[in-house]
C-alpha cells in the first residue's frame, strides 16, 4: 500500500467517525447530565491517549534523528498556549454534548459545519490574512445556511433556540483553538501527540472540577456510573481520540485539502444513520441547509487547493 492510499483510507476513517460521533452522544442514557458525560468521555480519551503518547516518546528517545531547532516560543509560552487551547477544548466538549442533546444529531451535525466561517474570520482579523472575493462568497453562503437552519426555514431570528446557539459555540471554540495550535506548531517543537494529551488532560481536570461544583462529591461518585452510561462514554472517548490520531496520521501522507475534502460530507453520514437507525425525521430546511453548507465547504477546499497549486 502506497502512502497516498493510506492517507485516503485514514481520511475515510475520519469521515466515518465524525459522522457517528453525534449519534453516539445521542444514545447515551439519562442517568448522567451533559457535564458528567463530558467529563467521562474526556477521561476515557485521556486513558487512550496516555499510553500512545508514552510509546511515541520512547520511540523518539530511541531514534537517532536530530531534534529540529525551530523554537520561536519559549517552553513556558508554548505550554501556556497548550493549556489555553485545553480550556477551549474542554468548553467545546461540554457544548458538543449539550448541543446534541438540545438540537438533535442532524441539526447539530450541520451546525458545526460553520467551522470554516469562524476559522477564516479569525485568520482575517488576527493574522491579517486577506481573503478573496470567492472565499468571502463561500463564507457568506455558510452564514446564510446557518441562519436558515437555526430559524428552521422561517428566517425569523426569534425562532432560534438556545440549543442552536450552544451548537454554534462548538465550531467557534474549535476554530480559535485550532488557529492557536497551528501557529504554535509552526513556532515550537511541540508534537501532535503532546498537544492531544495535554488538551484532554486539561479538559478532564476542568470538567471534573465542574462536576464537583455542580453535583458535590457524592453526586460526582454516583452520577453516570451505570454500565451502559460508561460504555457509551468509553466508546465516544475512544472514537474521538481515534479520529484525532487518524487525522494527524492522514495529513502525513496526503495534503490537508484532500483530507478535508474527504471528511467534509460527515453531516451526510450523520443524517443517514439518524434517519435509518434512529428513525428520526429529516425536515426540508435541514436538507437545504445541509446541501448549501456542504457545497460551500467543498468549494472553499477546492478553491484553496487551486490557489496553493498556483503559487
Amino acid at each position: 500500500m502506497n502512502s497516498h492510499t493510506r492517507g485516503i483510507q485514514l481520511s475515510l476513517l475520519c469521515l466515518l467517525i465524525l459522522g457517528v460521533l453525534p449519534i453516539i452522544a445521542t444514545v447515551r442514557t439519562n442517568d448522567g447530565s451533559a457535564i458528567t458525560f463530558s467529563f467521562w468521555l474526556s477521561f476515557w480519551q485521556l486513558a487512550f491517549a496516555t499510553p500512545v503518547y508514552l510509546f511515541q516518546r520512547k520511540q523518539a528517545q530511541l531514534s537517532d534523528a536530530p531534534e529540529q531547532n525551530l523554537r520561536r516560543l519559549s517552553k513556558i509560552q508554548t505550554w501556556a498556549l497548550v493549556v489555553l487551547t485545553g480550556i477551549l477544548f474542554s468548553a467545546a466538549t461540554f457544548a458538543y454534548v449539550l448541543g446534541v442533546d438540545q438540537t438533535g444529531p442532524v441539526t447539530f451535525a450541520v451546525a458545526i459545519q460553520a467551522y470554516p466561517f469562524f476559522a477564516l474570520l479569525w485568520e482575517a482579523l488576527f493574522l491579517r490574512r486577506r481573503k478573496s472575493i470567492r472565499e468571502m462568497t463561500f463564507i457568506l453562503a455558510i452564514a446564510i445556511s446557518m441562519v436558515y437552519l437555526g430559524t428552521q426555514g422561517t428566517w425569523q431570528l426569534s425562532t432560534v433556540t438556545r440549543g442552536f446557539w450552544i451548537a454554534l459555540m462548538v465550531p467557534l471554540l474549535w476554530s480559535i483553538a485550532h488557529v492557536i495550535i497551528k501557529e504554535m506548531m509552526n513556532a515550537s517543537a511541540i508534537t501532535p501527540s503532546e498537544i492531544i494529551l495535554t488538551r484532554v488532560l486539561v479538559a478532564t481536570l476542568l470538567l471534573g472540577i465542574a462536576c464537583l461544583f455542580n453535583q458535590g462529591f457524592g453526586g460526582f461518585l454516583t452520577n453516570g456510573m451505570t454500565y451502559k452510561f460508561q460504555m457509551v462514554a468509553l466508546l465516544m472517548g475512544f472514537a474521538y481520540y481515534l479520529e484525532l490520531l487518524s487525522w494527524f496520521s492522514a495529513v502525513k501522507h496526503i495534503d490537508v485539502s484532500i483530507g478535508a475534502s474527504i471528511t467534509a460530507p460527515a453531516p451526510a453520514v450523520t443524517v443517514l444513520v439518524a434517519v435509518v437507525f434512529l428513525r428520526q425525521e429529516l425536515h426540508s430546511y435541514q436538507t437545504v441547509a445541509l446541501l448549501l453548507v456542504l457545497g460551500s465547504v467543498i468549494g472553499l477546499i477546492r478553491y484553496g487547493r487551486k490557489e496553493k497549486s498556483a503559487v
